[in-house]
């Protein structure tokens, strides 16, 4: 009978070790999922152009939004994905008649979850357009904040910084700022 009841209490603790497990894991969430959203914020933009002596300098600033979608995987805490966006950038530089449009890019993200909560970096390709025909490729890089309001609602913050060299084959080397509030839907 001595036997016996170590090997109770071992199975009775053992057991209850598993359940305080399962307790801490209960009402965690999983990012896994593909998601679309909308977004919206403002932009900065600056550039050089090294074909002038002095070089020209030029800056400007507006209102952004934009469309994205994706898919993210968690491993543990750590999630990895991919996502494709669109923003709507439309931001005029002081002075000149000449407008950046559009950028579409395509980034990695790498985060860690937090339940609820996300924090993340990406980097990645953005192509970029303008009202007088240049357009080209360029790097952007950034992070972000999401958090999700209930199973499929999320809500946070993103900054992006693009920088693009030798724009379209010109001397002018740029870069773009932005930070957006995002609202997405996870299937």
């Amino acid at each position: 009978m001595g036997a016996r009841i170590p090997a109770i209490l071992i199975l009775v603790l053992s057991s209850g070790a598993g359940q305080a497990a399962d307790l801490g894991t209960r009402g965690e969430v999983d990012w896994s999922a593909p998601y679309v959203g909308i977004s919206g914020g403002y932009g900065w933009l600056r550039d050089v152009d090294r074909s002038f002596t002095p070089q020209l300098r030029s800056s400007g600033e507006d209102v952004v939004f934009g469309v994205h979608a994706g898919y993210l995987h968690q491993f543990g805490s750590f999630v990895l994905g991919g996502e494709a966006e669109y923003t709507r950038l439309d931001i005029n530089f002081e002075g000149f008649p000449i407008d950046v449009e559009d950028s579409y890019a395509a980034k990695v993200r790498l985060g860690y979850a937090f339940d609820r909560l996300l924090l993340s970096g990406h980097a990645g390709a953005t192509y970029i357009t303008t009202n007088i025909g240049l357009e080209d490729w360029g790097w952007v890089a950034g992070a972000g904040a999401d958090y999700l309001l209930s199973d499929n609602l999320s809500a946070g913050v993103s900054w992006d910084h693009m920088q693009f060299d030798k724009f379209d084959g010109t001397l002018i080397d740029g870069q773009i700022n932005l930070v957006k509030a995002r609202v997405g839907y996870k299937f």
